[in-house]
């Protein structure tokens, strides 16, 4: 994937320019598109990677300081947003396949109870839902916006912290907290 930017494209990008932006993505973009087939991902998702990688080349080229060359920066930026893509996916199948999401607080006695009277599940699920919904309703604004960006966006602890200009540790202390009184809360609620 080694390829040469025009330096004074680049400069002009840095600094800016519309014109010289819009040349560095033609020209980096088949780069990128052809990195991004060796990754096992859908046609769609490749679309969407190539538009995010773009947007990240984009946002990050003042951070380039020439220490390797630009090609091996790009690859890392595309690497980077096709691995965090594939994660976040495997993390969604994860939640899928066993039941996870805001449901795994919901530890209400009639869902588990097995000697209890099945219900319609819909019906079920749709109570599971109020009661966390509720739960999360009392816990404070701190931890509620760190729980809904990470079980409802689906963001890891650093997308958390940027998004919320908060340290990763914060997030991860934040989101723990917030699990163990959602828990409280639910628990008392069944």
């Amino acid at each position: 994937m080694t390829f040469a930017i025009d330096p004074h494209t680049f400069d002009s990008a840095i600094a800016g320019d519309p014109g010289a932006l819009e040349r560095l993505v033609l020209q980096v973009s088949p780069h990128i598109e052809r990195q991004l087939l060796r990754y096992p991902v859908a046609e769609e998702d490749r679309r969407d990677l190539l538009q995010a990688t773009l947007m990240q080349v984009l946002r990050r080229l003042g951070s380039f300081r020439g220490d390797s060359s630009f090609s091996t920066w790009l690859f890392r930026v595309t690497a980077n947003e096709a691995l965090m893509l594939m994660r976040s996916q495997r993390r969604l199948r994860a939640r899928l396949q066993e039941g996870l999401d805001l449901e795994e607080l919901a530890h209400l006695p009639h869902a588990a109870d097995d000697s209890a009277p099945r219900g319609d599940d819909g019906a079920e699920a749709s109570e599971r839902r109020a009661h966390v919904e509720s739960a999360l309703g009392e816990l404070p604004d701190a931890y509620r916006d760190v729980v809904r960006a990470h079980y409802h966006l689906d963001l890891n602890l650093q997308e958390i912290a940027d998004k919320l200009a908060l340290t990763e540790s914060a997030v991860r202390s934040r989101l723990h907290r917030a699990r163990t009184r959602l828990r409280v809360l639910l628990q008392d609620a069944a």
